[in-house]
């Protein structure tokens, strides 16, 4: 029992992190019918600019920095990526939209290993350690508490909660704002929006921010759990792709709720919960993967489905 309950917890607080990534690139796919392969790439670089603003290129711990000054990173790091994912479409997506699948291809792969390029050269170190925004280990037992047998740490709730209300706030922005009206009209038909004077390129290009400031937000609650170094962001993305992707780029609680699902199966993959299989823990995050990649292969996503 308190193996299962460890994974469950352990499972859902990464994939809560999955899952915002997730949202991410489901609302860029239903709005362009495009895959943002950089949105792993803004995750670090969300991450390093909150670094580079709370400590400079220094180590970063709880105690060599603080609180204000961590809030200013992360503010910065947020801001940071708003402006460069809807710069990003601007500059590589918007050209071929609806054009060149090659072109947007390339574009987003582009921009993802520009800001890899960016991050490698300015942060050498193997990896960096980002402290908690919240010092958890103040509170149970060095920040862990116990249930039904299992030791959880504190901040998985902090991760849980704070990826729920990003997404929640995410999904009354689309369902219950006229910016989140705009976008429905675009997914549904982008013409047909224009001709009744929404500002199409714009909003796409907001949206893009959108998905960076989500991006951002995934950095906090994911960052300080491991170390951090500046491909992990990519993994992250990659990992939040294979959500969308299990779900069809669908709803964004869908999307959400695969995340969620993810991370629990590569948390009982990892642990050995669903059976001691030699070497099946050192594909744990490969098998997720070949799941999505035979997916589209026996039913690839059809220009129709951008809009269902």
């Amino acid at each position: 029992m308190s193996l299962a309950v460890q994974v469950v917890f352990t499972g859902l607080s990464a994939g809560a992190v999955y899952g915002l990534i997730a949202i991410g690139h489901s609302l860029i796919y239903r709005l362009t019918g495009i895959v943002h392969f950089a949105l792993g790439d803004l995750v670090g670089l969300g991450a390093f600019v909150t670094l580079l603003v709370a400590a400079g290129t220094q180590p970063l711990t709880q105690e060599t920095v603080s609180g204000g000054r961590m809030a200013l990173g992360i503010l910065a790091g947020l801001a940071v990526c708003v402006v460069v994912g809807a710069g990003g479409y601007f500059a590589v997506v918007q050209p071929y939209v609806g054009r060149s699948a090659i072109g947007w291809v390339a574009g987003t792969l582009a921009l993802g290993f520009a800001i890899r390029a960016v991050l490698d050269a300015a942060f050498s170190r193997p990896a960096y350690v980002f402290p908690d925004p919240i010092p958890f280990r103040r509170i149970g037992n060095d920040g862990l508490v116990t249930i039904l047998g299992a030791q959880i740490h504190v901040r998985a709730f902090a991760v849980i909660g704070v990826a729920l209300l990003t997404a929640g706030i995410a999904s009354w922005v689309l369902q219950r704002t006229s910016f989140g009206r705009s976008l429905r009209a675009i997914a549904a038909d982008a013409e047909g929006a224009a001709m009744v004077g929404v500002r199409v390129e714009r909003a796409r290009a907001l949206a893009f921010g959108l998905a960076g400031g989500i991006a951002a937000l995934a950095v906090v609650v994911a960052a300080p759990g491991a170390p951090f170094d500046t491909g992990s962001g990519a993994l992250l993305g990659l990992k939040g792709l294979v959500a969308a992707v299990l779900v069809r780029f669908g709803g964004l609680w869908s999307a959400f709720a695969a995340g969620l699902a993810l991370g629990v199966f590569e948390a009982a993959i990892g642990t050995g919960l669903l059976g001691h299989v030699s070497g099946l823990a050192s594909y744990r995050e490969l098998i997720p993967l070949l799941v999505a990649i035979v997916l589209l292969a026996v039913r690839p996503l059809r220009a129709r489905e951008v809009v269902e």
